[in-house]
C-alpha cells in the first residue's frame, strides 16, 4: 500500500484478534516514534510498552475498559512530562553539543531560545508537552498503517487509576494518551467495513 491507501484502510479498530505483531515491525513504530518532530526536539515525553497480560488486565478493570485493550498485541501508553526542569534541559543541550559538535555560544542562545518558553508563566507548560505527545502518537498511527498494522488511539479512560498502575510520580509525569496495535477482528468489529465520515477537500482546506 502507498501512503493514502494504508490510511483509507486503517480506522480506529474496537475489535482485535490478539495475534502478535512481529518485533521487527514495533521497532519500525518505536523508531518512527523517536524520530517524531517535536518543538526545539525536546521529546518531553515517554512511552511504556506492554503486552503482559496482567498489565493488561489491570488497566481494563481499573482505568479504560474498553475490550481492544486486552485484545491487542500490544499496548504503548504514552506519557508527558509535567514540566521541563533543569537537569533535562541541561542533559538535552549536553547531546546536542556532542552530536553536532556545536560551540558553547550557540548552545548558549539555545538555551536562551527554550528557557523564554519555559520561564513564561503565561504558558501551561504541561498543556505544551501534551501537545507534543499527540504529534508522537500521529507519527505511530500512520507508521502503523503503512506496515498493515491495526492501532486504536485511545484518551478515554480514567487517568489516576492508570497512573497508579504504572507506579508515577506525578509531580514529574503523567499518563495521557494510548495506543493499542494489533489486528482487526473483521467480524466481530462492526466499524471494520464501513466507510470513512471524513470532510470533504473544499470544507477542509482553505487556499488563500
Amino acid at each position: 500500500m502507498n501512503l493514502i491507501e494504508a490510511l483509507n484502510w486503517r480506522y480506529a479498530t474496537k475489535r482485535m484478534t490478539g495475534e502478535k505483531i512481529v518485533e521487527s515491525d514495533l521497532d519500525v513504530i518505536l523508531e518512527t516514534i523517536r524520530l517524531t518532530p517535536t518543538a526545539y526536539g525536546l521529546q518531553p515525553f515517554k512511552v511504556v510498552v506492554t503486552q503482559k497480560k496482567e498489565l493488561l488486565d489491570e488497566v481494563f478493570e481499573k482505568s479504560c475498559p474498553q475490550i481492544v485493550i486486552k485484545q491487542c498485541s500490544h499496548l504503548l501508553i504514552f506519557k508527558a512530562r509535567k514540566k521541563l526542569d533543569s537537569e533535562y534541559l541541561e542533559g538535552y543541550l549536553k547531546e546536542m553539543k556532542r552530536l553536532r559538535n556545536s560551540t558553547d555560544e550557540y548552545i548558549d542562545g539555545y538555551r536562551s531560545k527554550i528557557l523564554k518558553v519555559i520561564d513564561d508563566p503565561r504558558i501551561n507548560k504541561f498543556s505544551w508537552t501534551i501537545r507534543q505527545t499527540y504529534i508522537a502518537l500521529g507519527y505511530a498511527t500512520v507508521a502503523a498503517a503503512t506496515l498493515g498494522i491495526d492501532s486504536t488511539p485511545i484518551e478515554g479512560f480514567d487517568a489516576q487509576a492508570l497512573n497508579r498502575a504504572l507506579k508515577l510520580d506525578t509531580d514529574r509525569e503523567e499518563a495521557v494518551v494510548m495506543l493499542t496495535l494489533g489486528y482487526r477482528d473483521g467480524k466481530e468489529d462492526k466499524l471494520a467495513n464501513l466507510p470513512k465520515i471524513r470532510k470533504p477537500m473544499d470544507l477542509l482546506v482553505e487556499r488563500i
